[in-house]
């Protein structure tokens, strides 16, 4: 009897184990993308309404005090450090909970530390700090200089270290969390799920246009955009998102550095524009991507990437299509611009 029900409980297991899919598909993209969109506006708006309620019920603020939440960003380490990892919590959220509701397994993602090349992961970090030195200065001086001309909102609720403490917090709180979360849902599952359908490079420019639209700002847009494609990139050479995850977290790295180095003063991230600087920011951007291209070319595309196996069932009903597009997916894209269009101009 003790064995029968032992065997009734294995086979229940492995039942249980073969329903969960080792990949995703198109509707799992389009979901994702729209949950991440909204749910991160959602709970932040939550979160800033209840912490303002708060902070002017026990006085830490005065109820007429304008741009509450940037003061209560500078002057409260109890809202400020919540606030800026609120989106990562979230989607952090998004992630497991889908997969959870989903039953989809986490094998998906394609996170592979056992097969992870050294050299490879090596390239990688060092790639995302050429990335930040060979587009700062087109990124952040041409086009933020234009539109601060243009009189264009380019800028949120930044947190610039001034000290070691605040340095070491950001190189975790901006620098760890965000690559791990953003490339869980964007390079993990929205990408590889948008591959289903679309082809290589039009699943790669689609997942960085999504990429970049969550960002939700004019400057964090273009850079966002290319990384968003050099990371996929990535992630389809080798099937691993450890790579992509690493490239990510050493470009963040090096962005948190150069504030802190600025605000030290050892650097100078004041940019004067005029036709040479211009010229220049254009020649190194272009030295960056010939960098990238070199590196893809005559190393990426000649490794074997990480084998897997599709395997499972997948339970769902397959999106309603306009022509050959997701219906969900031009809604998502179409709220996206609204909403950036909104912050654009507010």
């Amino acid at each position: 009897m003790v064995n029968a029900m032992k065997d009734v409980k294995d086979v229940g297991e492995f039942r249980k184990t073969f329903q969960k899919r080792n990949f995703y598909t198109m509707k799992d993209s389009c979901s994702v993308f729209i949950w991440a969109l909204l749910l991160p506006l959602l709970v932040g708006f939550i979160f800033c309404y209840v912490s303002m309620f708060i902070a002017i019920q026990s006085g830490q603020i005065a109820p007429d005090t304008e741009n509450v939440i940037y003061v209560m960003f500078d002057k409260f380490l109890w809202f400020s450090i919540p606030f800026m990892l609120l989106t990562q919590i979230v989607f952090a959220g998004i992630y497991l909970l889908y997969h959870k509701v989903s039953r989809v397994s986490f094998k998906a993602s394609n996170i592979h530390f056992k097969k992870t090349n050294w050299l490879t992961a090596i390239l990688s970090c060092v790639a995302g700090i050429v990335c930040v030195l060979g587009f700062v200065w087109l990124i952040e001086g041409c086009f933020g200089r234009l539109f601060e001309v243009l009189g264009i909102n380019s800028s949120g609720v930044g947190f610039n270290p001034t000290s070691w403490g605040s340095y070491i917090g950001c190189m975790v709180m901006l620098g760890v969390v965000p690559a791990i979360c953003e490339e869980l849902l964007f390079r993990g599952i929205i990408f590889q799920g948008l591959k289903e359908k679309y082809s290589k490079w039009t699943a790669i420019l689609i997942s960085a246009l999504l990429f970049a639209l969550v960002h939700q700002n004019i400057e964090q847009f273009i850079y966002p955009f290319i990384l968003g494609v050099v990371f996929a990139v990535l992630l389809e050479r080798t099937n691993n998102l450890i790579y992509p995850i690493l490239m990510h977290m050493f470009n963040n790295f090096t962005t948190i550095t150069m504030s802190f180095m600025a605000n030290m003063g050892v650097i100078n991230l004041d940019f004067s524009i005029t036709w040479w600087f211009v010229l220049i920011a254009i020649a190194v951007a272009g030295v960056t991507f010939a960098i990238l291209f070199v590196v893809d070319k005559f190393y990426l595309q000649k490794r074997k990437p990480v084998e897997v196996e599709k395997a499972g069932e997948v339970v769902q009903t397959p999106p309603l299509m306009v022509k050959k597009v997701p219906l969900s997916l031009i809604l998502g894209i179409g709220l996206a611009v609204v909403l950036f269009v909104i912050n654009l101009f507010s």
